[in-house]
């Protein structure tokens, strides 16, 4: 809170270079936040201290919310963000907080991994479900990167080389995440250097009713994978 209001002038003008410097301080600190949230979520997940609270949510509306929020770290990487959005769509039933976690990381790990390019957003609705997409040109995957995504700490090579700081968390707790809402979650790439999408599907509150998915509180679930840091 203090950066930004220093770097809004709060406490009065600094120099261009200044302001270079603080808006590094300002990404790492987010950057940091990123990874005690992922540690936290991790923990609660395994220690079976999690629960979900489902409800008819609007994903057209919350992609959208999201997009403009992430639109200032695409402009620093002189990215192009596109995202249309749809109309019509049906309403989601889910945990509102739980899925929004799971679209900003897909957004903010193109961004990271994108050194140029372009980043695109995506939702429709297929069979029942809100299928959510991100589409980058960033550094892709092999097909052995490929085989071990969405295992805990697992990174790919272009990934560590572009951002050295990250954990291998975001992507296992996007998965345990969807899969409690019933729903599906994937990675594809042509391979390296060609760009990956990653994708969700989450259900329609008509199907989730008509089918009793997640119509009463999900017991917190646990896992037999200790958290083990390596």
């Amino acid at each position: 809170g203090y950066i930004s209001m220093m770097e809004e002038g709060t406490y009065g003008q600094m120099p261009a270079n200044q302001k270079d410097v603080l808006q590094k301080v300002f990404q790492s600190s987010e950057r940091l936040i990123s990874f005690v949230n992922d540690l936290l979520n991790l923990n609660r997940i395994e220690d079976g201290r999690i629960t979900y609270s489902f409800s008819s949510i609007d994903m057209q509306q919350m992609v959208d919310d999201i997009v403009f929020e992430m639109k200032t770290l695409a402009d620093l990487k002189k990215l192009k963000l596109s995202w249309i959005k749809p109309h019509g769509l049906p309403m989601a039933w889910a945990d509102a907080d739980k899925v929004r976690q799971v679209v900003i990381n897909f957004i903010d790990n193109a961004i990271k991994y994108t050194e140029q390019g372009s980043v695109t957003v995506n939702l429709k609705l297929t069979n029942n479900f809100l299928e959510y997409s991100v589409k980058d040109s960033g550094v892709g995957m092999s097909p052995e990167e490929k085989a071990n995504l969405f295992k805990k700490f697992e990174r790919g090579d272009g990934g560590r080389r572009m951002f050295a700081n990250g954990t291998g968390l975001g992507l296992y707790v996007a998965k345990l995440m969807t899969e409690a809402h019933k729903g599906e979650i994937s990675g594809m790439s042509e391979g390296k250097g060609l760009g990956s999408t990653f994708a969700i599907k989450i259900p329609t509150e008509d199907y989730a009713k008509k089918n009793n998915i997640n119509q009463n509180p999900l017991p917190p679930a646990k896992t037999a994978d200790p958290l083990v840091v390596k």
